[in-house]
């Protein structure tokens, strides 16, 4: 099968990853290598090598996916991370390598595209579609339990707001009904206030009323009195 995919990967019709463009070049180094070694040892006076042993190149370190995807942005996490956590196994032909492969084999009807994988299957013992298959399954059902985790957790969350905001809401109303109560104390104060200077100032003035009406009175009596004295230096003054 990877014969094949360099194939197609020669004629644009796929495109290889980093890893697999890493072990195609190895593995031409690798053959190129026994070729050499084989025309070493076919001259005559050279003693056999051993061959030289490629060792494959090691996976990188997946890091696990987040406990709690809704912790932080749940958005964007690799697939490679949630398959990792949910503990699927490495496939000898990963169903992403068939992905691209049907990706290259689009302009084929369905029908041809199937028996054209098929009869790959068929000619090179280093793969079985049965491995492709499990592969994928193993995957989906990853995924979709890591759905179902993202809507356990978000239906969580939306509990969790719904009873803070309707702490928020409480706490709303309890403070509106403080604030009221404040208000309508207030409110008896300011009238109580409003009555008590309308009482003082209508006493006041009250008073202010009598303190003319006394001065009037006794500016008359002052005038009476003046008046009746005023007969005297005008009757006998000149005289």
């Amino acid at each position: 099968m990877k014969g094949i995919l360099n194939f197609l990967a020669r004629a644009r019709l796929v495109e290889l990853s980093e890893d697999e463009r890493l072990a195609a070049s190895e593995a031409e180094a690798h053959t190129a290598g026994a070729s050499a070694v084989a025309e070493a040892d076919a001259a005559p006076g050279r003693m056999p090598q051993e061959s030289v042993d490629v060792s494959p190149v090691a996976p990188r370190a997946v890091a696990a996916a987040p406990s709690d995807p809704l912790a932080g942005d749940a958005e964007g996490i690799a697939l490679a991370d949630i398959f990792a956590a949910a503990g699927v196994p490495d496939s000898p032909y990963p169903a992403e390598k068939l992905l691209r492969l049907l990706d290259g084999l689009r302009a084929m009807d369905a029908g041809t595209r199937k028996a054209a994988v098929l009869a790959m299957d068929a000619a090179d013992d280093n793969w079985r579609i049965g491995d492709c298959i499990a592969d994928a399954d193993r995957k989906i059902s990853a995924l979709d339990a890591y759905k179902q985790q993202l809507n356990a957790q978000l239906q969580d969350r939306e509990q969790q707001s719904a009873e803070v905001v309707n702490q928020i809401k409480l706490a709303l109303d309890n403070s509106t009904a403080a604030i009221r109560k404040q208000i309508a104390e207030l409110e008896q104060l300011l009238e109580r206030e409003v009555t008590r200077a309308a009482q003082e100032a209508t006493s006041v003035e009250a008073g202010l009323r009598a303190a003319r009406e006394s001065t009037a009175r006794e500016a008359r009596r002052m005038d009476a009195e003046i008046e009746r004295l005023r007969e005297i230096p005008t009757s006998f003054k000149d005289a």
